[in-house]
């Protein structure tokens, strides 16, 4: 087994995280708006989301590396696109990265299925979360901490894992993920 990226896999790592990098520059424009509405809990709810990048890479390539490739590629789009965050995006990037690449590499690669998925989103959401607690002032909202972990959680589950397999196995329907690791379908 070949647990090395291959330089076909990077270029499609790269256009998906580019595409990323652009939807998520649109999903900062609805993420602030529903900070100032419903406070913590508006962000929390589609933070999910923001864990595709990291999540899609691991679900289609299944190699070591895949998920912090396409969370930096993605951060690194979207920090040229004019992120709101300036480079926290990039340290972000590398949490959430990280946080999916744990899970993977003690499963030793071999499962990719909604349990797995999940368990590296909520690393990844968690990571960040404490990296926003220190940063951006979570801090300051004591007992409500609880409740935006939980609703992060959830959104970590529903629309990273989830969304991110809904999506790999759209991909995969198409035939263009033919050749990639996800196509032989191990780990489900």
């Amino acid at each position: 087994m070949n647990s090395r990226i291959t330089l076909k896999e990077i270029v499609v790592l790269a256009m998906i995280s580019a595409l990323m990098g652009v939807v998520f520059t649109g999903i900062d424009s609805i993420y602030e708006p529903l900070t100032a509405l419903a406070g913590p809990f508006g962000g929390a709810i589609i933070y999910g989301v923001y864990l595709i990048s990291a999540l899609i890479g691991m679900y289609i390539v299944r190699k070591p590396g895949a998920g912090l490739i396409g969370s930096l590629f993605t951060g690194v789009i979207n920090l040229l696109m004019g992120s709101p965050y300036g480079i926290h995006i990039i340290v972000a990037s590398t949490l959430q990265g990280l946080g999916v690449e744990i899970p993977m590499f003690l499963g030793k690669y071999k499962k990719f299925n909604l349990l797995q998925m999940s368990i590296g989103a909520v690393l990844a959401m968690i990571l960040v979360t404490i990296r926003d607690y220190f940063v951006f002032g979570f801090g300051m909202y004591g007992s409500l901490m609880p409740a935006i972990f939980a609703v992060r959680t959830i959104s970590s589950i529903v629309f990273g894992a989830g969304l991110t397999i809904v999506i790999g196995k759209a991909l995969l329907s198409t035939g263009v993920l033919n050749g990639f690791k996800i196509a032989a379908k191990s780990g489900e």
